[in-house]
């Protein structure tokens, strides 16, 4: 028996919203490090305690006995008048923060430092950059495993620091290759940044990983976080990438980093980024750093014509044109005690009234969002701001699946999928945690029930996913997930006022899986890549708009030529077939493709094949198989009268 779906192109319900499938990009775990970012080098910037040997850790000592290694710390513990290379934009200006790494030896020998487990692949160009430093005039080497060439050598000396580079070629793959950076004793060598890139690097960002980004459908993008905004300063960013201080954070948000990022990427290169995969930028403020002259200055920066104060510094880097950044978050999960700052909701709201007041004295066209929280009080209080806020917050996480077989496997796979739906319209849902979250009918309610209120506040569904979707490689369980909640987000976020969607996130969490020597889509990411003609669509009509096993959504081209379904079957173990009747137009010919997979088991990808449709009696008609999900695309011609 199958499910009948009628669709009429005459029936339609406004524009699908681009921005409904919006990412995160934050600097967490590996989302940057060892997934956007092309930095090799691990601890680049020598940052955290040394280790017992006085060297950073994930580096190694090169030296003779008679020779000995410190991380030399800025106003800490300095061995010698030397300045750090890194640097940190207070207040006051451009002061050394950071570290150092010395190495220094008391007899003729070969001293300096090593790190290993480089992912090198054969046939590829690098570039290499160093800055160093000697305490007298000495020849200074850095050597990489299987490179051509080998070895390069630099003259360095005690006046300013020594900024080399260098460029290579690897003729086979070494995934455990290393860097030497060393010199022949007496004497010492003090090392300020290092860096290895594949050659080819957009804006120190891996180029396959951008274009993976192009290819999911990336309409807006939401940086820096996310948690780690709550450790962010943005001015740092200013400052040559190698000079940069490392960004310190929790030891949870960045596990993989020992806690700290070398930030890789800031405004201009974000800005870059965004420019180069069609994303709408979506910047998030430090509400425990960035006071209200602090938030100002950014925008300034980022919008500020040319002749303006943060604005000329913007030019003098080569970016004369604004970069107009509309949307921007009043900080992170404020609503939460992990996050820095007051985490009341009337302490909140003074801090960000007072940050919008300045932020718009730059900028009057800013759309601003407020912080999302987790108790119904916190949104109603902060709604009360609605002549600052144009948006609020909302972020939900669904539990992941504990077992993959048996019936236990097939009723938590079932739980998940119908969390997905339950997210928008459901009530009283609860996470794993077993913490009431609010839904997207309950977040519209309250909006809806402020007697003097605005009623067009939107939702800004900024986070979303499968809870620990960091840890682990995504499958079709997260997969199945994701579809049906886009299914949804096309069908309900306009009645619902949703404007905004942003999955977190899609590098090496979710959507895009990054190796050392290539990138692919997830099944999830797979997904993704399918409903991207949905992006700025016309949203079709339904019926029936659900089913128990069935999941539909469907668009219309803007010029009407083309019709878009996207078909979701969320049973576990059975086929389901669907009949789809489509009237107002005339039907021409009709193109499938399908993802599917044997299991749900970790880690077990999902095929794309040709999906089999036939066309009789003007209907549709599929066999959608156990846990799949399907692209139908239909050519129209005129509409019928």
């Amino acid at each position: 028996m199958s499910t009948r779906f009628v669709l009429d192109a005459g029936r339609t319900a406004g524009e699908i919203s681009p921005f409904w499938f919006g990412h995160n990009l934050e600097h967490t775990r590996s989302c940057v490090w060892r997934g956007l970012a092309a930095e090799l080098l691990r601890n680049r910037k020598f940052s955290g305690l040394p280790q017992h040997d006085g060297v950073a850790a994930d580096w190694y000592r090169i030296g003779p006995r008679e020779s000995w290694h410190l991380v030399e710390i800025a106003g800490g513990w300095a061995g010698t008048a030397a300045e750090t290379f890194t640097q940190r934009w207070f207040d006051e200006g451009v002061k050394p923060c950071g570290q150092q790494q010395r190495a220094e030896s008391y007899v003729r020998g070969t001293c300096g430092i090593a790190q290993r487990g480089l992912p090198l692949v054969g046939g590829r160009a690098y570039e290499g950059r160093l800055a160093l430093r000697a305490d007298r005039p000495l020849d200074a080497r850095v050597t990489v495993s299987g490179a051509a060439p080998a070895t390069k050598q630099f003259r360095v000396g005690p006046d300013g620091w020594t900024e080399a580079a260098w460029k290579f070629k690897v003729a086979r793959t070494n995934l455990d290759a290393k860097i030497e950076i060393t010199f022949n004793g007496p004497g010492a060598i003090f090392v300020g940044a290092a860096s290895l890139l594949p050659a080819g690097h957009f804006h120190g960002m891996r180029a396959d990983v951008v274009e993976l980004l192009k290819e999911i459908g990336t309409p807006m993008l939401r940086w820096p976080g996310g948690n780690f905004a709550g450790y962010y300063r943005w001015r740092d960013g200013l400052l040559p990438v190698d000079r940069r201080a490392a960004a310190e954070g929790a030891l949870d948000t960045l596990p993989h980093t020992g806690g700290f990022d070398t930030h890789e990427i800031g405004t201009d290169e974000f800005i870059a980024l965004c420019r180069a995969i069609g994303a709408e930028p979506f910047l998030t403020i430090n509400m425990s750093l960035e006071g209200p002259a602090e938030a100002a200055a950014w925008v300034e920066y980022c919008n500020g014509p040319a002749d303006s104060t943060w604005g000329r510094r913007r030019a003098e880097r080569g970016h004369p044109e604004p970069y107009g950044v509309r949307y921007w978050t009043l900080g992170n999960e404020m609503g939460y005690n992990h996050m820095k700052g007051d985490n009341t909701s009337g302490g909140y709201c003074r801090a960000a009234a007072d940050c919008a007041r300045a932020m718009k004295a730059v900028d009057p066209s800013l759309i601003l969002v407020g912080s999302t929280g987790w108790a119904k009080k916190w949104y109603e209080e902060v709604l009360a701001l609605d002549e600052v806020f144009d948006h609020i917050s909302l972020h939900t996480y669904h539990p992941l699946i504990r077992d993959y077989t048996g019936d236990t496997g097939r009723a938590e796979f079932r739980k998940l999928t119908d969390l997905a739906t339950q997210n928008f319209l459901g009530t009283g849902l609860v996470n794993g945690e077993q913490q009431t979250r609010l839904t997207m009918a309950d977040m519209r309610a309250i909006i809806n029930a402020r007697p003097r209120g605005r009623k067009d506040i939107g939702i800004a569904f900024d986070e979303w996913n499968v809870w620990y979707a960091w840890y682990r490689e995504p499958g079709v369980v997260e997969a199945i997930h994701a579809a049906i909640m886009l299914n949804v987000f096309v069908r309900e976020a306009r009645d619902l006022g949703i404007s905004i969607g942003a999955y977190f996130e899609p590098v090496n969490e979710g959507a895009i899986l990054v190796e050392p020597g290539s990138a692919r889509l997830t099944p999830a990411g797979e997904v993704m890549r399918l409903f991207r003609p949905h992006h700025g669509a016309t949203l079709l009509k339904v019926d029936p708009a659900a089913d128990a096993d069935l999941d539909l959504a469907a668009s219309i081209r803007e010029d009407r030529r083309e019709v878009t379904i996207t078909l979701v079957n969320r049973h576990p173990d059975e086929t389901r077939e669907a009949e789809i009747i489509l009237g107002g137009a005339s039907a021409g010919k009709a193109t499938g493709t399908l993802l599917s997979a044997p299991d749900f088991l970790p880690c077990t990808p999902m095929k794309a094949s040709r999906l089999k449709i036939k066309a009789a009696g003007g209907a549709l008609r599929v066999a959608m198989p156990k846990h799949s999900v399907a692209q139908i695309r239909v050519e129209v011609g005129e509409a019928k009268r």
